[in-house]
């Protein structure tokens, strides 16, 4: 079945966007990024803090300059001083937070918030404890997304580089991943994500792929 991509972006009035919220901001430079709906805010947002003589930077990121996405980071420069998204919510700014172990402001327009290092640190915490475990389970079961652009191609590698561990690998694959379906494989002692990085960021039987590989070859 064919599938039809559309990017929904926002619109805004002037009077939607408080940026005096950001004149708090510390530091030289600023990496700026968005989520697709915010997008188009980006070289508004340039153009203020540079009158703030600030040095901003926009990297090209998933799909488009200055482009995050839960699972794609590389729309910011972790050199810059300061991290700075524009989007609603945590879920981009956490996972971004996490794979780059540096705080990140996010900016909803209205608001003005920041995943702080306690939180990066306990989920680094939590990480170390999932390694362990991956390390110690004989059953692992290997989650894989069929949706564009979370789909991992080389499983079969993957899989074959975790029973070089002596672990027996299920493969499970699905559209959209339903963590309560778990229970119906009580054999399964830890979960190796390759979809959604935030998939296991609640879930103490999911580890990410990007965790464990330092234990594959």
């Amino acid at each position: 079945m064919k599938t039809l991509f559309i990017e929904a972006k926002r619109k805004f009035k002037d009077s939607d966007i408080n940026l005096k919220l950001l004149d708090c901001l510390k530091g030289k430079t600023i990496s700026l990024a968005a989520t697709i709906q915010y997008i188009d805010l980006i070289p508004k947002i340039k153009s203020y803090l540079e009158s703030k003589d600030k040095k901003v930077i926009i990297k090209k990121g998933a799909y488009h300059k200055g482009h995050v996405l839960g699972c794609n980071s590389s729309a910011f420069d972790k050199s810059a001083d300061t991290l700075l998204l524009i989007t609603d919510g945590k879920f981009h700014a956490i996972n971004n937070a996490i794979q780059l172990q540096k705080e990140v402001y996010i900016f909803t327009t209205k608001t003005l918030e920041k995943i702080e290092q306690k939180e990066i640190d306990a989920h680094n915490k939590k990480v170390q404890v999932k390694k362990i475990r991956f390390l110690a389970a004989k059953n692992i079961g290997l989650l894989v997304s069929t949706k564009h652009g979370q789909h991992q191609k080389l499983i079969h590698n993957i899989r074959d580089q975790i029973k070089k561990l002596n672990k027996n690998v299920y493969v499970f694959e699905a559209d959209n991943i339903n963590t309560s379906e778990f229970e119906n494989f009580p054999q399964i002692e830890i979960w190796v994500n390759t979809a959604c990085y935030g998939l296991s960021r609640d879930d103490s039987k999911i580890i990410n792929l990007q965790d464990a590989q330092q234990f594959l070859k």
